[in-house]
């Protein structure tokens, strides 16, 4: 089956009630990827949960905490859109942990899995009979110790090679790397307990061409016949309240630094 994976284009932008075809069309073998680049954007806060405004508070980065609270309203507000029969608002999207630590959506509606990369961050929704796993990697990162990694990857046929060509075998780990990232969080499990043989589905797809990828696994093991990929970084500041169904509010302020450390983040 041939892979039809669609060019990034900005996200559908309807009324609420319209946007139902949002989950109609994740039917099996079907992924929508969320493009973000958070940086470039300042969203609400109170699209967060209170926990999760708790958590971006105990954060000694300021970095750190707008990463966290621009990519959690962001996901938040995309998430919304999956909701049925209808849409609602960010901060109604109910989270929650797995034992490991993955998050879900508590209606079980759909299945989804994030990651970033510096300023870039990608969220992957799926139907909810199958589970995903996203890794994104910026494709200038070196590996300091590619035979090492490649020890660790179980890749023992890779010998030492000549230093001109240690680029080339970073990128290849590399990759791999992020695969096995995608593998493992899809099935739930550390890297060290991905099987043999994993029943998984794993597609690459750029990000930004030549610079960023994202590696997406689907479990169980079925081909991936269709992407669709919406690009939030093309969203007016109108345009975002649109997605989110939501009144115009105060852009999202800078969370005030406390002095103690941060602990896990929340759901």
């Amino acid at each position: 089956m041939t892979l039809v994976r669609r060019a990034w284009v900005p996200p559908p932008l309807k009324p609420a009630g319209a946007l139902q075809s949002l989950w109609q069309d994740l039917e099996p073998g079907v992924v929508h990827l969320w493009r973000l680049c958070w940086s470039r954007v300042d969203l609400p806060l109170d699209w967060l949960s209170e926990d999760e405004r708790a958590y971006a508070q105990q954060s000694q980065s300021a970095r750190r905490r707008r990463e966290f609270c621009t990519c959690r309203a962001a996901w938040r507000a995309v998430l919304a859109r999956y909701y049925q029969p209808q849409a609602c608002v960010p901060q109604s999207v109910a989270l929650a942990r797995t034992a490991t630590g993955k998050p879900f959506l508590q209606n079980g509606y759909v299945r989804f899995n994030t990651s970033h990369t510096r300023d870039w961050a990608v969220l992957a929704v799926t139907g909810p009979t199958s589970a995903i796993g996203c890794d994104v990697e910026h494709l200038d990162r070196r590996i300091r110790d590619p035979l090492g990694l490649a020890r660790r990857l179980g890749l023992d046929t890779f010998q030492a090679p000549a230093p001109d060509t240690l680029a080339t075998l970073s990128q290849q780990l590399l990759l791999t790397w992020s695969e096995r990232e995608a593998v493992a969080k899809a099935l739930d499990v550390s890297l060290a307990r991905i099987p043999a043989t994993p029943q998984c589905s794993v597609v690459r797809v750029p990000v930004l061409t030549g610079q960023v990828l994202a590696s997406i696994a689907v479990a169980p093991a079925q081909p991936v016949k269709r992407i669709e990929a919406f690009a939030l970084d093309t969203l007016t500041p109108a345009a975002w309240r649109t997605l989110a169904h939501a009144q115009p509010s105060g852009a999202m302020e800078n969370a005030t630094a406390s002095e103690q450390q941060a602990t896990s983040p929340p759901p």
